[in-house]
């Protein structure tokens, strides 16, 4: 689909939800994120096609952040268009390079101490390691034609090397999965999965920044396009279930003297969701992270000697 001018989106499906890339058709020819695999092959070079191009058309591709599902068509492209140049964010390099790494330490890293991990990502999907030819860490521009450019942002809280992208002529961000909303949908509607940031304060800065840059049109991984109101709503209800996360953590602590698990944490803050899909493991980062941030405020402590680690709320 054409977004405007020369600025297309390219759609696919994963998991039931909407996949996208981007395609920006300037002096330099960049794609933003290569999905899983097998996308380049059944999703970018097909729409390119459309447009008369080849995948020797693109000039840069743009790792967004560290997931499976943003990454995992870097070495297709690269095997395509041998001339084409990988970056990513700086600090999501080793991430973006090795699905192994990405596997291990950032979908499997709360194994050790709270039994919880994802199931070992398909090569199918992951994709085959490879490096990226150089990093971004936020400030640069890509000039994509006169008077026509990109700013490179730095929006961690997702993942710490996460890359948003804003054209300021259309006053238009492309954000990847920065922004999370009260969790990813199907492209049917229904929840998909729970929001899946981290870093708690540092996800709510890069909710700050957004709700401070003049945004027309926000433009997504796997949300629908949002323009004007729709846009400063979705910051607002991104705010809000992070205040939702860390009420109903605190009451269920209450609750429960003894302490409760990571596990126990996730099925409290989905129940209280309602409308989560069964699987709501995805959820074990966010929780994570608001325990983090809970135990940095002296408001938690982990009780000792527990396997799986379990915390008790501050008298």
């Amino acid at each position: 689909m054409e977004l405007y001018k020369d600025t297309y989106q390219i759609q696919s499906l994963f998991g039931g939800r909407n996949l996208f890339q981007y395609f920006f058709k300037g002096d330099l020819g960049v794609l933003l994120d290569t999905g899983v695999a097998d996308t380049p092959e059944k999703a970018i070079f097909v729409y390119l096609d459309r447009l008369k191009l080849r995948p020797q058309d693109i000039s840069l591709a743009i790792t967004t952040h560290a997931d499976m599902d943003h990454q995992g068509g870097n070495d297709a492209i690269k095997q395509a268009s041998p001339q084409t140049r990988l970056a990513c964010g700086e600090e999501d390099r080793e991430l973006v390079e090795d699905p192994q790494a990405l596997y291990d330490r950032r979908y499997n890293f709360l194994k050790r101490d709270h039994d919880l991990a994802l199931e070992p990502v398909p090569p199918r999907l992951a994709g085959s390691p490879r490096a990226v030819d150089f990093t971004f860490s936020g400030g640069e521009t890509i000039r994509l034609g006169h008077n026509w450019r990109l700013k490179i942002l730095h929006v961690p809280g997702h993942s710490r090397g996460h890359l948003a992208f804003y054209d300021g002529q259309h006053r238009a961000a492309f954000v990847g999965d920065a922004i999370h909303g009260r969790g990813c949908p199907k492209a049917t509607g229904e929840m998909a999965i729970p929001v899946t940031y981290y870093n708690v304060d540092v996800y709510l800065s890069t909710l700050r920044f957004f709700e401070n840059l003049a945004i027309d049109a926000l433009y997504s991984g796997h949300w629908p396009v949002m323009r004007g109101e729709e846009v400063r709503d979705f910051i607002a209800e991104s705010r809000r279930t992070v205040d939702f996360f860390e009420r109903v953590i605190l009451t269920s602590l209450e609750k429960n003297p003894a302490g409760l698990t990571l596990k126990d944490l996730i099925d409290a803050v989905s129940q209280a969701a309602g409308d989560w899909p069964q699987d709501t493991i995805l959820a074990m980062f966010p929780v994570k992270g608001h325990m983090d941030r809970l135990e940095s405020r002296w408001e938690v402590r982990r009780v000792p000697g527990l396997h799986p680690v379990r915390w008790q709320k501050v008298a």
